[in-house]
């Protein structure tokens, strides 16, 4: 499969947009949005060209291998972060994302093709609860990169050190208004995505497995992002501990999906 070798092609195109933004910071001019759109547009075309090689849908449905499912959360986070850039000219959130989404792909070659790591689906209730698991991970994924900058700005606003990459980043305003209103979308779909699931199972299998790490650990991560909501429209929280908390439920969604998955591959 060398067209395998497409998605780190497209990690080294993100990779040098996320160079021209960090060396902006330090070197002005900072680097337009329209040429920052162009070149990752680029780089999402080579990730969806790559994952349509795949062949993710079949005749009898669907068959989502690990390097399907990080390439699609990829391309939904970037193209928020596109569309982002175009409606706002947003630079500073590409600082974190521009990375954070370059290394998944960069790494993909490396990753394993163990059927443990594989999800076959042929159920349009199965699909659509993979669907709305992997959108609500994209979104909770971006909630999680406003979360760092949060903590980075409230820091360096405390201890009143401005530098060059707080200069950089959108006001504090800005970046808690973002992560809030993703937070609240994540929460919904991973809802959705959770009774989707539950239904699922009942339908085939006859009973709930309740008791699955990915119930539980995107369940619990649901909980926090709800109980961050609802602080949040009590008493308009403004907080490093929201910050931590939305990291907390990326992580858990994270184990849920991918972490724990791949620990079963390595052990067997």
């Amino acid at each position: 499969m060398t067209f395998i070798h497409l998605f780190p092609l497209a990690g080294l195109i993100t990779a040098g947009c996320a160079m021209m933004l960090w060396r902006s910071v330090w070197h002005p001019p900072q680097i337009s949005a329209k040429t920052l759109v162009k070149i990752l547009s680029f780089s999402m075309l080579i990730t969806f060209y790559a994952l349509f090689r795949l062949e993710p849908i079949t005749d009898w449905g669907l068959d989502f291998r690990l390097v399907a499912a990080i390439s699609f959360c990829v391309l939904i986070v970037q193209y928020i972060y596109v569309l982002g850039l175009l409606r706002h000219g947003i630079h500073g959130l590409g600082l974190f994302l521009l990375p954070a989404t370059a290394i998944p792909l960069l790494i993909i070659p490396l990753l394993s093709d163990d059927p443990i790591l594989r999800v076959q689906v042929s159920s349009m209730m199965e699909a659509g609860h993979l669907l709305l698991s992997l959108l609500a991970y994209a979104i909770l994924t971006l909630a999680a990169l406003h979360a760092v900058m949060h903590l980075l700005l409230d820091r360096a606003l405390k201890r009143k050190q401005i530098g060059p990459i707080v200069q950089a980043m959108p006001s504090l305003l800005e970046v808690e208004t973002h992560m809030y209103a993703q937070v609240g979308t994540a929460a919904l779909i991973l809802g959705l995505g959770i009774l989707s699931g539950l239904s699922w199972q009942w339908e085939e299998l006859g009973h709930f497995s309740l008791l699955s790490h990915k119930v539980i650990l995107s369940t619990f991560s649901w909980i926090v992002l709800i109980a961050l909501l609802g602080m949040r429209r009590k008493a308009g929280w403004q907080s490093r501990r929201a910050g931590w908390m939305v990291i907390a439920a990326y992580v858990l969604l994270l184990l849920a999906y991918f972490g724990v998955r791949m620990v079963q591959s390595l052990l067997t």
